[in-house]
């Protein structure tokens, strides 16, 4: 099969996965739900190569007017806050620092590199002062809501709230921190918590087991699935935690043939070999 038939196939795969048309688009919360376990790790409202749960819920590509206001746009905000409540579902800023909602088969390896980034940013500089403190607050007090640590904190003005929320956002980006909501407690705001921390035992002890180089290639062969059609050069932008190795890991995919390198005028794609069967 000639590269321009594999990506027109690649194409159509992508177009049914991600529920890009009306007679496929999900209608429901427990649809939702089994969307994001199919696909182990997708985006809330973004768009980007990973199916996002807005057009899936619309059935088409969303335009940027749609993504901020509309039904669909308010189910998606109420699907999120419900999915998360659940215990199979949390999010961190897992691909192009876009908040991603991750299903827990992928948390022992989100977890290699929780601890790995964890000990980086605590021996370095990189953090910013606001995200220091944080980072500190959570590992004497533990899992704690937001409006608590922002009280405990002292962030009360509107210039304090963009701060906290940047450190916030600082560390998510280093899947160092885990937000989960419980719905008994949606007054407070979501639960903050290190993502290690916020682990079960059982996650925390597989994830011992798994080295730095396997984390990395699960994650990117999660992500390569979901996306269906990846262009390699945009490889390195996916993964922003992971200090650039995410091409050594496309190498090792590609080397065990559970994906196709296809070339096409000046780019290539990455796509999952399972779309010829």
């Amino acid at each position: 099969m000639d590269a321009e038939k594999i990506l027109t196939r690649a194409e159509a795969w992508k177009k049914k996965a991600h529920c890009l048309s009306v007679n496929l688009r999900l209608r429901s919360l427990a649809e939702a739900r089994k969307f994001l376990k199919e696909h182990s790790i997708v985006l809330w409202d973004a768009k980007a190569e990973l199916p996002n749960l807005l057009d899936a819920i619309l059935g088409r590509i969303a335009s940027g007017k749609e993504r901020e206001q509309g039904n669909a746009a308010e189910n998606c905000r109420v699907w999120r806050q419900q999915l998360l409540c659940e215990p199979e579902f949390l999010e961190c800023r897992f691909f192009r620092r876009y908040s991603t909602a991750v299903h827990q088969e992928l948390w022992p390896y989100i977890t290699v590199f929780a601890r790995l980034n964890r000990e980086k940013v605590e021996e370095g500089s990189v953090l910013s002062r606001d995200a220091k403190r944080l980072l500190n607050y959570l590992k004497r007090e533990g899992p704690t809501s937001k409006s608590q640590v922002r009280k405990a904190l002292k962030y009360t003005s509107s210039r304090d709230a963009r701060l906290f929320q940047k450190s916030k956002m600082e560390l998510h980006s280093y899947l160092i921190l885990s937000i989960r909501n419980e719905s008994s407690r949606t007054e407070e705001g979501p639960i903050l918590d290190l993502w290690e921390n916020s682990m079960p035992r059982n996650v925390r002890t597989s994830a011992d087991k798994i080295t730095e180089t396997e984390a990395g290639a699960k994650l990117l062969s999660a992500a390569l699935n979901s996306s269906v059609l990846a262009c390699e050069k945009q490889l390195p932008k996916w993964f922003t935690w992971a200090n650039g190795e995410s091409e050594d890991w496309a190498k090792s995919l590609l080397e065990s043939r559970a994906f196709l390198r296809i070339s096409r005028r000046a780019d290539t794609w990455i796509i999952p070999r399972k779309i010829l069967r």
